[in-house]
């Protein structure tokens, strides 16, 4: 995997993000979440990620390396996204946002394996990449959610 390959990657992990969070509070109004709840399960997504930043960063220097938590970091995501999809209950969206908030690492590590694929004069180039396929993402993913979200349900049809 090279920079332009982390690069992509970046793009379609944002990508998703911005396809999913500004439905989140569609999805707490389907399961009745009120303002202040919905504020609550944001914070501990945010407590999440401190915990799996410290976990995973952790675990991609001494044990696992950073592909791989780059790679569990994706695929955690993409179940994550999944569950809010499919969520019948307000415990299973409490545990995607958990879910997420743990693994969801893509920036760190990109950061971290694009900083070490570069050479010091490249370095700030390599993260200027990243930088843009995120804002690319967003860009893209939000006006493409809010077209979608508009002409078609957001939740699958589980019947």
């Amino acid at each position: 995997m090279g920079l332009r390959s982390l690069t992509v990657a970046v793009f379609v992990d944002l990508l998703a993000v911005s396809l999913v969070v500004p439905l989140l509070p569609r999805r707490y109004k389907q399961l009745g979440v009120s303002p202040a709840l919905a504020g609550l399960i944001g914070s501990v997504y945010s407590a999440a990620q401190i915990v799996g930043g410290l976990a995973f960063g952790m675990l991609a220097d001494r044990v696992l390396g950073r592909r791989t938590v780059l790679l569990v970091s994706v695929a955690g995501a993409a179940v994550s996204y999944a569950i809010i999809g499919f969520a019948e209950s307000l415990s299973l969206l409490i545990f995607s946002r958990v879910l997420v908030g743990l693994v969801k690492q893509t920036m760190t590590t990109s950061s971290a394996l694009a900083s070490a694929w570069s050479e010091p004069s490249e370095r700030a180039s390599a993260l200027g990449q990243l930088s843009s396929a995120t804002t690319a993402a967003f860009l893209v993913g939000q006006g493409l959610g809010g077209l979608l979200a508009s002409r078609v349900d957001p939740r699958p049809s589980t019947r």
